[in-house]
């Protein structure tokens, strides 16, 4: 695993704590930051941009989809007996709810990468290779819908 992938991995995983500490997540930007030399290079081969990235993404996403839905059913007054009974009392209504708002951060930092990634695909497919626009204002605006995400999230908890 390249760096540039363990740091897109690493800021996923510790938003994820932000209920516990919630100003953890600004060590997921810095991460992403300090890793992303190459990262939104659109000439590095592993940069965010290619498609095995798109990919991998994509994977992280469908699983963490899947735990949301579950989660959220889990939360459900009706549906909350089947999931704790499917998952041996394991996701009680409870456990579901915090799983599912634990969830939001990771699944938005995930879409928002992939969406990115697959915006900035689709310009170098037009031929558009302006360098400041791939290494300065996409990921500027990666970290804005970020953070507007997180802010969103624990506006939540206030």
């Amino acid at each position: 695993m390249r760096k540039s992938n363990i740091g897109m991995i690493i800021s996923a995983i510790i938003p994820t704590f932000t209920l516990i500490y919630q100003p953890v997540w600004i060590l997921g930007l810095m991460t992403t930051s300090i890793s992303s030399t190459k990262a939104f290079d659109p000439t590095f081969k592993d940069s965010i941009y290619s498609s095995n990235f798109r990919k991998d993404t994509s994977i992280i996403l469908l699983v963490l989809s899947i735990l949301e839905g579950i989660s959220g059913f889990g939360a459900g007054p009706q549906t909350s007996n089947i999931i704790s009974t499917l998952t041996f009392n394991l996701l009680n209504r409870g456990n579901s709810l915090e799983l599912h708002l634990v969830l939001i951060i990771p699944l938005a930092l995930f879409f928002i990468l992939h969406t990115v990634s697959g915006f900035g695909s689709l310009l170098l497919s037009r031929g558009i290779k302006n360098p400041i626009l791939f290494k300065y204002i996409i990921p500027i605006t990666w970290i804005i819908m970020y953070l507007a995400v997180v802010y969103l999230d624990l506006y939540y908890f206030l």
